[in-house]
């Protein structure tokens, strides 16, 4: 979830992978394997690749989606930690700037809200972004101070939806934020047995996500996962109004956590060995689906690796700006 404040730190829809392996990122070939920090670009951004593409709306809810009062249980008590966070007064909108953090009366000082990853420039006619995401069952969060969101992903063009891969104590989800009306979690299905068998394509343990603009009269948004066993579109979420938050977009590694006393953040334990990736992030632009690339693209959210305080992570831009990895 992204604050909406400037970050004086080099502060990216998209298809995001999260790979649920340990050590050395797999999902990508030998020639991204290799420790260059400079990532690739391409003179001309390619259409959107797998179920990006695809129309195939099936018609269905998502399978084991939550009940709107199980949603609330679960993911409730976020909500005020995370507006504060984010700067959000009822009213105003969220003020802040995704990778701020805006701590609230009595937060403790060595707060983090760290950011890395696509950030999606406004452009006329944005209305869409795809993402394969990646989840990882082995993602223990303890500290009660942590939560990841990691990836997440918010279209541009004031969208009323963000989808957001979320990790907390006692929590796996994929779920979906409301940026318009009620500015808090509304639909949620957790990441189990189920949800892998249906939403992912079976060997690499990633979803494909989406959140798209179905009226532009009434500026309403829907969020989907494909199901790889229909081959179609299911619906999460939708929802309709004005934006709260911003009018441009990111899908990004995005965490809140504390510094401890050895200055290493809470999130690392949860996050050790564990390969997080987005690939084939793909953006829509009236109607017409495209990589990620600098024509709609940029890193506009990234702090730097420091700011995470975990010596061990590592993060790079495989391609510029379809393709992020980090480890731990």
């Amino acid at each position: 979830m992204k604050s909406l404040e400037v970050v004086p730190a080099l502060l990216t829809c998209a298809v995001v992978a999260l790979s649920a392996s340990t050590g050395t990122a797999s999902a990508y070939d030998d020639a991204h394997a290799a420790n260059s920090p400079t990532a690739r670009t391409r003179s001309v951004a390619p259409a959107a690749a797998g179920p990006c593409a695809s129309n195939a709306l099936s018609g269905r809810g998502v399978r084991g989606a939550r009940s709107a009062a199980e949603v609330t249980r679960r993911l409730g008590p976020l909500t005020d930690e995370h507006r504060a966070a984010r700067g959000y007064v009822a009213g105003k909108g969220a003020l802040a700037t995704p990778g701020a953090f805006r701590a609230g009366a009595g937060a403790a000082a060595t707060a983090i809200h760290p950011a890395q990853g696509t950030a999606f420039k406004q452009l006329q006619g944005s209305d869409g972004a795809c993402a394969t995401q990646s989840v990882s069952t082995r993602v223990r969060v303890r500290d009660a101070d942590t939560t990841i969101y990691t990836p997440t992903m918010y279209p541009a063009g004031g969208s009323c939806i963000e989808l957001v891969t979320v990790y907390n104590q006692g929590e796996a989800s994929v779920s979906a934020w409301d940026w318009c009306r009620s500015v808090t979690f509304k639909a949620s299905v957790p990441i189990d047995s189920s949800f892998l068998n249906t939403y992912t394509d079976g060997s690499s343990s990633a979803y494909t996500g989406r959140v798209i603009k179905t009226s532009a009269t009434s500026n309403t948004w829907a969020a989907d996962l494909y199901n790889y066993r229909t081959r179609g579109w299911d619906r999460l979420y939708t929802q309709s109004g004005t934006t709260q938050a911003r009018y441009d977009g990111w899908d990004i590694y995005e965490l809140y956590s504390t510094v401890g006393a050895s200055g290493r953040s809470g999130s690392c334990d949860a996050m050790a060995g564990v390969t997080f990736e987005s690939s084939n992030i793909a953006v829509r632009t009236n109607g017409a689906w495209t990589a990620a690339s600098p024509a709609n693209s940029d890193t506009g959210y990234d702090a730097p690796n420091s700011a995470f305080y975990c010596p061990t992570r590592t993060y790079r831009m495989v391609n510029a700006y379809d393709h992020w990895v980090a480890v731990g």
